[in-house]
């Protein structure tokens, strides 16, 4: 069970800021061309052995293939239109930080080898793209099944510089990002709707991961 966490852990913050996003549709083919040079990269990425230089390697992914300022403003929600300037500059900067260090607790010394993916499907909407994938486990697995594959949900949009760049991901129905949004809501509640209060609980929670799981990577990506 804890391996099919570490690659759900990889799924949400790999194939996953930019405010200019568009909410447009992405082509099938473009779709289906994104999700396969990103697996293979990111399986690539898992077979590097210093950890500093896949952090790194990661922490690249996560910025140029998942839009961080979409999601950071969808899992605040109303509360984010409550804040004012100076507010939003300071979350938008912890949030990245916040999301680049979770990743970091999972041990990601997995052999590329032993995890396949497919595309099984894809459908264009009106303000974004969904492609549905096959990740096959079965190696890493205890189980003596024969085959174990976890099925997710990634939602594409146009980004920066007419990027294709993931905002949500779906695992067995549920969201990530209202996951995410759930878990900042009761963060914000237990605060009393302070938003300071909020942002200096975040940035401990984030200054906390950081110390524990390293921010040498983090520092190299200029973030804040």
């Amino acid at each position: 069970m804890l391996k099919s966490i570490k690659i759900i852990m990889l799924c949400l913050f790999l194939f996953a800021g930019n405010t200019d996003a568009q909410n447009i549709s992405i082509p099938s083919n473009e779709a289906i061309e994104w999700g396969n040079k990103n697996g293979q990269e990111l399986l690539l990425t898992l077979g590097v052995e210093n950890i500093v230089e896949k952090h790194a390697k990661l922490d690249e992914m996560m910025n140029r293939h998942v839009n961080l300022d979409y999601i950071s403003k969808f899992v605040l929600g109303k509360y984010y239109k409550k804040m004012n300037k100076s507010q939003k500059l300071r979350y938008s900067e912890i949030f990245k930080r916040y999301i680049l260090s979770i990743y970091k607790q999972f041990n990601l010394t997995i052999n590329p080898n032993d995890i396949n993916f497919t595309i099984d499907k894809v459908t264009e909407h009106k303000n974004f793209t969904n492609i549905r994938c096959s990740i096959d486990i079965s190696k890493l697995s205890s189980n003596n099944a024969s085959s174990e594959k976890i099925n997710i949900d990634f939602k594409l949009i146009r980004g920066e510089e007419n990027r294709i760049q993931a905002v949500d991901l779906v695992i067995s129905d549920v969201s990530l990002v209202v996951e995410y949004r759930k878990r900042f809501y009761k963060m914000v509640l237990d605060e009393d709707e302070d938003m300071n209060w909020f942002l200096d609980k975040l940035e401990d929670i984030t200054k906390a991961n950081e110390e524990t799981f390293g921010r040498k990577t983090i520092n190299n990506l200029h973030i804040y």
